[in-house]
């Protein structure tokens, strides 16, 4: 009687665990859907930009399959807020509403410098030296709340970096907020680039950039996962971030 019960318990367990055991391995095989939206240089849609290529090593580091799907900001919001996506980056602070113990993120991945550009003629370095005075600025690029919300701070939104930085010489503003690499190029690619002071080791503001997940345990789970994999890159020396002064670099190994 016992051997017969011990042999309905394997069958049972054969008819149970067994599946259920496939069936997780078939999960793992299953690509990671990961909501992105198009930025110059950073994200493009041939995957040659700076974040394309770091999304692939930190998925890559965390041993998953990754479906990177480009879209608008708000869809790709909407997409893991109703389940279609996993995650999405890059994200700021700044854009989400509301307290942050209400989302699931990752540490950041990159930090955002936002820098001050000025003319050297005019001894302006300082952020406080442009209260009551134009400051360039560009449409859609985040600046930070105590930027935006500064209220001796005027921000005239131009469509790009390049425009800003003609202004700025052509006098219409007493300085530009940009950063790197995209204000950058503007200025080396300017003849006039002599003209121009700004320091990369000293921003006027640095932004935390980072994935948003699902905010549910499986959210958690995989941020929990981009958190290993970037803290690997990070002791691999592929990828450098400094806190205090905002400096990012992704050394890809291809």
């Amino acid at each position: 009687m016992s051997f017969i019960l011990i042999c309905l318990v394997l069958i049972i367990w054969q008819l149970t665990f067994i599946p259920m055991a496939l069936a997780s391995m078939d999960d793992t095989k299953d690509p990671v859907k990961i909501g992105s939206f198009l930025t110059p240089r950073l994200i493009e849609e041939d995957g040659t930009g700076l974040f394309n290529k770091l999304n692939n090593a930190i998925f890559m580091e965390m041993n998953k399959n990754v479906e990177l799907n480009l879209s608008s900001v708000n869809r790709v919001r909407r997409g893991v807020k109703n389940g279609q996506l996993d995650g999405y980056f890059p994200e700021l602070w700044e854009n989400l509403p509301g307290e942050r113990a209400q989302y699931v993120v990752s540490r950041p991945m990159f930090y955002k410098r936002v820098i001050l550009f000025s003319l050297k003629s005019s001894g302006l370095t300082r952020l406080s030296d442009f209260e009551n005075k134009l400051l360039g600025a560009v449409e859609g690029f985040s600046y930070g709340k105590g930027i935006k919300s500064n209220p001796h701070l005027t921000l005239s939104f131009q469509k790009d970096d390049i425009t800003n930085i003609n202004l700025l010489l052509n006098g219409r503003f007493s300085g530009v907020l940009g950063g790197y690499p995209g204000t950058v190029i503007a200025v080396t690619g300017n003849n006039r680039t002599n003209e121009i002071h700004y320091d990369l080791d000293k921003p006027v503001a640095i932004l935390e950039s980072f994935y948003v997940c699902k905010n549910n345990p499986d959210g958690v789970k995989l941020c929990n996962s981009i958190n290993k994999a970037i803290e690997s890159l990070l002791r691999k020396g592929v990828l450098e971030l400094n806190e205090e002064t905002g400096f990012s670099r992704f050394n890809p190994t291809e």
